[in-house]
């Protein structure tokens, strides 16, 4: 049997310590930086070589456009970087040495960190630039020199602008990143990361280090995961709840071909394009919070769910709302209740709707708007859409998929109770399916022993669906009497 994690998976070597693992990180830490470092200081030489004022060195950037600067690249007394060659890049190798070493139950704390707290590549680099002085101040050195500063014993900590340079490739992941390390971001709100000269300066000039307790962690001999539990999974949006880069996969949904092959078109769009809004329309139960989840996985970008019926102007016809809703990092935002904005007969100024959807056009991320019925938006926001996906009610098929996967493994049940004749009797939809599902599981679980009956499900249907009734099946022996009778 092949091996699924790749043919070079057995051949990594796991770390032997945490230790072992923060060297490999901060070699990679070491090659980035000299890499950066020859690069300036090769523009440093040209400056010298063309400037002739002060104002020549700031206006740099237009006249090395006009001026072609022959000569090689070198690294000018700057060690060139180790080039690597082995199969598969830098990050798969390293991802397979830690599951390797998780499989053997060493403890690497920064892994586990962003595990735990759901963090994003960037912003696990991010906090190993932080780390790196605390280890050796040659990474405070460097840093100091990167800034353009002179005085290396005030500037021995990353900036915000040295942080996207190095660890963004364009313009596009420069945009992402930026909201990821500004002072109300997660690493902020989470109490891992604080601000030095925080009031005085822009965001790329603002300078952050660790807080002491994660330094602590990260630098353990045998981190303690219990540590993690001091900070917390997730921020919140002021006017949503929770949000988190979900877990779900496309497997996770039962929709037909046609809405699973959009869906997959609008994750396609989302990473081409900032600012894609799309609308999702189907009934209450079919899927489209699912589908907001399978999207962000997909992204892996945070899902924040605000219910815009919940937002109301204040009495002096304000929203407070919106500016939070403005100012969030990149994620998936699922809109629901999408009419009380969108619809024929908003709840709030159209105006303002207006120039939040401007202003959330122009940022990374994806915009869902979740409404029950296509008809209930306005047609001129459908027009504006990227796309729009309907989801149907399941048919019987499906919803005899949605029972099995409802029902949670090691229950058993009766043999009397079939989910063909459940999914052709009741015609539900996901969403009600799960929650009949739970509530028959539960009483399921107060008999001795445990045991899901068609008299459990009834209970259950009679309780959220009194209108229904679901006859028990009939037996291949009742099918032979009634045969016989007639």
């Amino acid at each position: 049997m092949s091996n699924p994690e790749g043919p070079d998976f057995e051949r990594m070597v796991p770390f032997t310590d945490n230790w072992a693992y923060l060297k490999t990180e901060l070699a990679w830490l070491d090659r980035l930086l000299m890499v950066a470092v020859s690069r300036q200081k090769r523009e440093l030489q040209e400056l010298d070589d063309f400037a002739i004022s002060g104002e020549d060195r700031v206006t740099r950037h237009w006249w090395k456009g006009i001026i072609s600067l022959s000569g090689q690249p070198n690294y000018d007394n700057a060690r060139p970087p180790k080039t690597q060659r082995p199969s598969g890049s830098y990050a798969q190798q390293l991802e397979a040495r830690i599951l390797a070493s998780q499989r053997q139950g060493v403890v690497l704390a920064l892994p586990q960190l962003r595990d735990r707290l759901q963090l994003t590549m960037f912003e696990k680099n991010v906090l190993l630039l932080a780390l790196a002085p605390e280890v050796n101040q040659r990474f405070g050195r460097l840093y100091s020199y990167l800034h353009y500063q002179h005085d290396e014993a005030d500037w021995d900590l990353p900036t915000v602008d040295l942080c996207l340079r190095l660890l963004c490739r364009n313009d596009r992941e420069w945009r992402r990143s930026r909201p990821l390390i500004a002072p109300n971001s997660r690493l902020s709100s989470l109490g891992l990361v604080e601000w030095l000269n925080a009031d005085d300066t822009t965001l790329l000039s603002r300078h952050l280090r660790l807080t002491e307790d994660l330094t602590t962690y990260l630098l353990s001999e045998e981190p303690d995961p219990a540590t993690l539990d001091a900070w917390a999974i997730a921020p919140t949006a002021a006017a949503g709840e929770s949000s988190e880069i979900p877990a779900e996969s496309w497997n996770s949904l039962v929709l037909p071909d046609p809405q699973l092959a959009q869906l997959k078109t609008v994750a396609a769009a989302a990473r081409a394009t900032d600012g894609t809004m799309v609308l999702l329309a189907g009934p209450s139960g079919t899927g489209k919070t699912l589908a907001a989840k399978v999207l962000a996985a997909e992204l892996e970008l945070l899902l924040v769910m605000v219910d815009l019926a919940a937002i109301a102007p204040d009495d002096e016809g304000n929203i407070p709302e919106l500016e939070d809703l403005v100012n969030l990092p990149p994620c998936v935002l699922l809109l629901k209740n999408a009419p009380h904005w969108f619809g024929r007969t908003p709840t709030i100024e159209s105006a303002l709707v207006q120039s939040w959807v401007i202003q959330r056009r122009r940022q990374p991320g994806l915009t869902l708007l979740s409404s029950p019925y296509l008809q209930s938006i306005k047609p001129s926001w459908r027009q504006t859409m990227k796309g729009t996906v309907e989801f149907p009610s399941p048919d019987a098929a499906a919803r005899e998929l949605l029972w099995k996967r409802a029902i949670p493994p090691g229950v058993k049940k009766e043999r009397s109770l079939t989910w063909p004749h459940v999914a052709q009797k009741l015609a539900l939809t996901g969403g009600e399916i799960g929650t009949l599902a739970q509530t028959a599981v539960a009483l399921a679980q107060q008999t001795e022993p445990p045991l899901l009956t068609l008299a459990c499900l009834q209970q259950a249907i009679a309780l959220h669906h009194p209108e229904m009734t679901l006859p028990r099946a009939k037996t291949a022996r009742t099918k032979r009497a009634k045969a016989k009778n007639s």
